[in-house]
């Protein structure tokens, strides 16, 4: 990687951290830290996202995420580990994720679903994702987050999956997704990183409307 293109990536983060643009969510999100989500629902990549849960699940959370987004960061080590815990594993819910630019770290996520390792990805990043100050520090991560590496670098280095990052940005754009993360609850849609206990009202009226 050039220093031209090392400049530039770490400006694009710096503006990500720290100018609120246009990924941040404007609500306080909810939620403290804790331990990393399990990976025992690895994930697949389908045509709308990556999917992790059960396909049959009743209820659909689609969410719009960015991997240097703060917000994301608290959302997934808060809220995200108790809608793992009590809907996902349970059958349940099942979560699509878009992950927005930067391109590299849509792409790595990418890279990283291919070896059924994105949960593990996913929690590493967003656990660490203040370290990200260059491009090699995502093949860092990947590798911390136990991917195979030669299998990771061979991918993430054909570049095969800057135009799915492209599209989920674009249809994002065009279902009125402003700031990350953004969700949709069966077709509901809920900004921000709110507490579990929104999250868990949709999620249960869903249910309800469902189940009668």
């Amino acid at each position: 990687m050039t220093d031209k293109k090392i400049i530039i990536f770490a400006l694009i983060l710096a503006i990500l951290l720290i100018g609120g643009g246009w990924y941040y969510s404007k609500k306080s999100p909810g939620g403290s830290a804790t331990s990393p989500s399990s990976s025992s629902n690895p994930g697949t990549i389908t045509q709308a996202g990556i999917m992790i849960g059960d396909p049959n699940a009743k209820v659909t959370i689609e969410e719009y995420t960015n991997f240097v987004c703060p917000a994301c960061g608290r959302f997934a080590a808060g809220t995200f580990v108790n809608i793992m815990e009590d809907y996902i594993k349970t059958g349940q819910v099942k979560m699509i994720f878009y992950v927005f630019p930067p391109y590299e770290l849509g792409r790595a996520a990418l890279c990283s679903q291919e070896q059924n390792k994105f949960i593990e990805f996913h929690d590493y990043v967003f656990l660490h994702q203040a370290q990200i100050i260059k491009e090699s520090d995502i093949g860092t991560m990947a590798s911390n987050a136990g991917l195979d590496m030669q299998k990771y670098d061979a991918c993430y280095s054909s570049d095969k999956y800057t135009d799915v990052v492209t599209k989920w940005n674009d249809e994002g754009t065009a279902r009125g997704v402003e700031y990350t993360p953004t969700f949709f609850i069966n077709g509901q849609k809920l900004i921000g990183a709110q507490p579990y206990g929104d999250f868990k009202k949709i999620i249960d009226e869903k249910l309800s409307q469902i189940n009668q």
